[in-house]
């Protein structure tokens, strides 16, 4: 087998999306995420140069910069605030906020899609490399006594290991990709294909399903469920957008509502985390704007500061207020909805194009739905994984912008006065 370039790239995707949903978490203390971000640096400054070069991309600037001014705030700000208010040195911080470093991706899948990369073989590899994620979780899941991780006293293997009493003994899983794949074969299997294919979708579907069994997560099965629920009346085709404009005052009133209600009975059966919220409000009264910063597992932490049981991720959209302030959570709302308006143009421009479904643009649509949904309680997106998928939607739907959008520019007009 001759070795490509393109081969070079499809290796390279895989072990970025692998480090990217932490696959690389259950060995090594996760070390397997600095690979993967090293990977995407070096991706990323060879696409770059390759199409600056070729000449191929008239906003070449604006894609070669926006990614490291972005980083540099999110990891320049956090860390040094945190450092002014702890006293510690800034390099400790700026190092605990390095997975900020996987936007890099964004840029780096519009250039090598420049260079002659499909965008179907980058969608084969991307679902390719959620499969094998699966299967890695479910290798962890019985090699790991979870047991004597959970009593361990290893603070890291503890932190993948959870119990209660109904559920038992459960190893993290990587989340976003679960919940992705699932989708994907939802609309997978509702497609033509062939017979062959569609068994072997169907037997995926039931390990996944199989997961699911194991970590009994509710929460997560029903807002997936629900938001695949509101994708045909809200989101499938442009006209839907009246409906859209009617009902998101009274959505975003009910998530702010039931979110509210959720906080608050939660706060009353956990008092640790109702300290938490206390503090954390306190001390987003006094640190508005930028924040409190971004601690580190290396000299003081948010542990020594706040207390033993302050933990700024379980907080949702309140911790991310008290690391990164009102900006920060400006920030987190704009790109969150910046996403689902790529995705929701890209569905409609695919759908009109091809007369069906991708379902890679499907299911990271039904995603994001998901994530506007749990939106005040889960802020997914401030995290690695969560990162890695925001990434790769905008530079997936940047490719197709390129092919579809100038095919379709009065699809909008069409359907709005249909």
């Amino acid at each position: 087998m001759r070795i490509t370039v393109k081969n070079i790239i499809d290796v390279s995707l895989v072990l970025i999306f692998f480090a990217g949903y932490q696959g690389g978490k259950y060995f090594f203390h996760n070390r397997f995420q600095e690979i993967g971000i090293a990977i995407t640096l070096s991706l990323f400054l060879y696409s770059a140069i390759k199409v600056a070069i070729s000449g191929r991309e008239e906003r070449w600037a604006w894609w070669f910069w926006s990614a490291p001014l972005l980083v540099l705030y999110t990891m320049g700000i956090a860390s040094i605030t945190f450092s002014v208010y702890s006293e510690t040195p800034t390099m400790l911080s700026f190092f605990a906020t390095r997975e900020f470093l996987i936007v890099f991706l964004a840029p780096t899948l519009y250039f090598i899609y420049k260079l002659g990369y499909p965008i179907e073989r980058l969608e084969r590899v991307f679902v390719i490399s959620l499969v094998i994620i699966i299967f890695n979780y479910l290798l962890h899941y019985f090699r790991i006594d979870l047991q004597a991780a959970y009593f361990s006293g290893d603070g890291y293997m503890e932190y993948l290991v959870t119990h209660d009493e109904w559920r038992g003994y459960r190893l993290k899983p990587p989340t976003f990709a679960l919940f992705i794949i699932t989708l994907y074969i939802f609309m997978y299997l509702f497609q033509k294909r062939t017979l062959l294919k569609k068994c072997l979708w169907f037997l995926m579907l039931c390990i996944v399903g199989y997961v699911w069994f194991l970590i009994k997560a509710r929460s997560q099965m029903a807002t997936m469920a629900l938001a695949m629920m509101i994708y045909p009346f809200l989101f499938s085709r442009p006209n839907r957008i009246n409906i859209l404009l009617l009902v998101a005052p009274i959505v975003l009133s009910f998530i702010m509502l039931v979110s509210a209600v959720l906080i608050e009975n939660f706060v009353n059966e956990d008092r640790v985390r109702a300290k938490s919220f206390s503090t954390a409000i306190e001390n987003i009264n006094k640190y508005p704007i930028l924040g409190y910063g971004q601690g580190s597992n290396f000299g003081k932490n948010y542990q020594d500061i706040f207390g033993p049981k302050f933990f700024p991720s379980d907080l949702g959209i309140i911790g991310i207020t008290f690391k990164y302030g009102f900006t920060g959570a400006f920030l987190y709302f704009f790109f969150n909805f910046f996403l689902f308006k790529r995705l929701i143009q890209a569905n409609w421009h695919y759908r009109h194009h091809y007369q069906s479904h991708d379902p890679v643009i499907w299911a990271l649509l039904v995603w994001i739905t998901a994530m506007t949904i749990n939106l005040i309680l889960n802020p997914g997106l401030a995290y690695m994984q969560g990162l890695t998928t925001a990434s790769f939607v905008i530079g997936l739907t940047a490719c197709y912008q390129s092919v579809l959008l100038k095919s379709n520019r009065t699809l909008f007009l069409e359907n709005f006065h249909s």
